[in-house]
């Protein structure tokens, strides 16, 4: 076959809707969304109220900045995907991985919007706790890595669908262990949820490296995952509880330094990242062939 006859063949097969990727794809997703209908039949929607009600909340200028920051994922997102399509385009990649890149950064705004229900229920301030909303946040987070790692892979082989699998059975087990911790108040079954989420991280930091051939996307799990959770680690020790020991201002600044400084600084910094190799440098090489002619 020749070159023109195999590219013409590729560009057949890409513009299909129904294929053997899709289907794959479809059922690890699956398999997960099993785990997601499980919890929605053992938990319970929102934290039972306590016994005491004088729950200590954050207001005014706290509850602002805490409201901004989550609601900046907002902004960010379809300016990434936006981002995101043009450049794996323009670096070759085929359609079904541009749309498990486009899905895996939607679910990452239901992802948000779970937890910001969830800080809701909590009146904003955080705690620790088990809950249906706090389970849709990491529920979609962890799927939203796996699909956005999905949408970086050059081509499907078995290795790459064996990843998938692990990626949907994580999904299974933590849906099963999640109910478990809420029984026994237990917060050591999040565990396997950071777990999780660190090694679908891992996978799309390799994955983003092999397109980008740049040695700063290593930045991304440094900010998303290391800074993140240090100051998750921060908000659990000095935090307070709303109850017993209300720590206002610690809970609110190191909240919003976990989301702004971590979560949101590692997605600007991969999306800048996708920008400088496939559009800018796109731009630049034109700019250069103009000026030649």
């Amino acid at each position: 076959m020749s070159s023109k006859q195999f590219t013409k063949s590729h560009e057949n097969n890409d513009g299909k809707i129904f294929t053997t990727n899709l289907g794959f794809t479809a059922l690890c997703f699956l398999i997960g969304l099993a785990g997601f209908g499980y919890i929605l039949a053992t938990l319970p929607g929102i934290a039972e109220s306590p016994t005491d009600p004088s729950r200590t909340c954050i207001v005014d200028g706290w509850k602002l900045g805490l409201i901004i920051t989550h609601v900046l994922v907002f902004a960010i997102i379809p300016l990434a995907m936006r981002i995101f399509y043009n450049s794996l385009k323009n670096l070759g990649l085929p359609s079904r991985s541009i749309f498990a890149s486009q899905l895996g950064l939607a679910f990452v705004m239901v992802a948000i919007a779970s937890e910001i229900g969830w800080h809701v229920t909590q009146c904003w301030y955080y705690q620790n706790d088990f809950t249906m909303l706090n389970f849709m946040f990491y529920f979609f987070l962890i799927s939203a890595f796996a699909l956005w790692a999905d949408g970086l892979v050059e081509k499907t082989t078995i290795i790459t669908n064996l990843i998938n699998i692990v990626f949907a059975i994580s999904l299974l087990v933590v849906s099963i262990l999640y109910p478990l911790g809420y029984k026994a108040g237990n917060d050591n079954f999040k565990i396997p949820i950071y777990i999780a989420l660190t090694i679908v991280l891992g996978v799309l930091t390799y994955r983003g490296y092999k397109i980008l051939q740049d040695w700063k996307i290593i930045l991304f799990p440094i900010f998303s995952v290391g800074v993140n959770l240090t100051f998750v680690f921060l908000l659990d020790k000095f935090g307070g509880n709303p109850y017993t020991d209300p720590q206002v201002t610690f809970n609110a600044l190191f909240h919003i330094l976990h989301d702004l400084v971590g979560t949101e600084a590692g997605l600007v910094i991969f999306t800048w990242l996708v920008y400088s190799k496939g559009i800018a440098q796109k731009n630049s090489k034109a700019t250069l062939a103009t000026e030649k002619n």
